[in-house]
């Protein structure tokens, strides 16, 4: 059993309220780890301020008494330069990100929250973006690449899909160029292990909704620059999800709403647009409760089943809304 969130802890709010999220799971018997699918600040006012980053690996990370993976987000490094959080340039942020949550100036690696119970299992890193993470965990393989929402830090220049953005252009090509090519290069990878380790399913982990919908929208490209920003990550799922033949399971946070879908469709080994082409039926989506919906998702995973996967919303009776 897997606790699922993400997109927390936000404002005022989320300073009342995550703590019980945190409870909830530390109190739970079932719970092995957390997969937490980033945004760990608000994108609208949280500043990124230095102090911030080591204050969230002790007053959130650290109070998981189970392991917490963390899949990196925007709003902690692509944001940050964003007035409203204090203009920092967001490629000094991400350098933050690395070194309090992933890898520390010695080149050790950083695991967050507890312990595993039982055998822990060995977890891999990337040798230039030590945030891309692979491990086997009782016959599941969990590939965690960086895809953070805001356009995955392409350039941005169109207003319809800028947001909260006083810069003449968002995002940074080569950062993005690079760091996306490593992501494809990792999802590979991982399906390989999977395949080799004879994994009964693959989870990955990440935090931006790639926009589903915008299949058709990719091939056309330049007039999205959002959805074509995700559209090799999404390829390479494809692919890895085609091959590897047996459940694999996606989990993103970036919208804060509970929601399970199969939104994958192919013609020809190509992402189609969801109403047409086939069905990739071994592909499931979750997204996670978020920051003003301060939840969790339980995953059971029984290998016994066909589904493999089973969601349980986990509503905290103490952040459950005034109606």
């Amino acid at each position: 059993t897997i606790a699922l969130t993400g997109d927390m802890p936000y404002d005022a709010k989320g300073v009342l309220e995550v703590p019980n999220i945190i409870a909830d799971i530390n109190n739970n018997p079932k719970v092995d780890f957390t997969l937490f699918d980033g945004d760990t600040m608000s994108g609208k006012g949280d500043k990124c301020a230095d102090a911030a980053y080591p204050a969230l690996k002790t007053n959130f990370f650290d109070k998981f008494t189970r392991p917490i993976i963390y899949s990196v987000g925007d709003n902690e490094w692509v944001d940050c330069d964003r007035a409203v959080k204090g203009g920092y340039d967001p490629l000094t942020r991400l350098a933050l990100v690395r070194s309090n949550y992933f890898q520390d100036a010695t080149g050790a690696y950083i695991s967050l929250g507890g312990k595993f119970k039982g055998t822990i299992p060995n977890v891999l890193h990337d040798a230039l973006y030590p945030e891309l993470q692979m491990f086997s965990y009782k016959g599941i393989t969990f590939i965690v690449p960086h895809v953070p929402g805001s356009a995955n830090n392409a350039p941005v220049t169109q207003p319809a899909f800028k947001t909260y953005n006083d810069t003449a252009t968002d995002g940074n090509e080569a950062e993005y160029k690079a760091r996306d090519a490593a992501n494809v290069a990792w999802i590979a990878k991982g399906f390989a292990k999977a395949k080799a380790d004879e994994s009964v399913g693959v989870i990955v982990l990440i935090q931006a909704n790639m926009d589903w919908e915008g299949y058709a929208r990719d091939a056309a490209a330049p007039n999205n620059e959002n959805t074509a920003a995700f559209a090799a990550t999404k390829q390479a799922l494809l692919t890895g999800t085609l091959a590897f033949g047996k459940p694999v399971l996606l989990q993103n946070g970036d919208e804060h709403w509970f929601q399970v879908d199969m939104p994958m469709n192919e013609t020809a080994g190509k992402l189609i647009e969801k109403d047409k082409g086939t069905l990739v039926e071994n592909f499931t989506r979750v997204q996670t409760f978020g920051s003003g919906f301060n939840h969790w998702v339980e995953l059971t995973i029984d290998p016994r089943s066909e589904t493999l996967w089973t969601f349980v919303p986990r509503i905290v009776k103490a952040n459950i809304g005034k109606h």
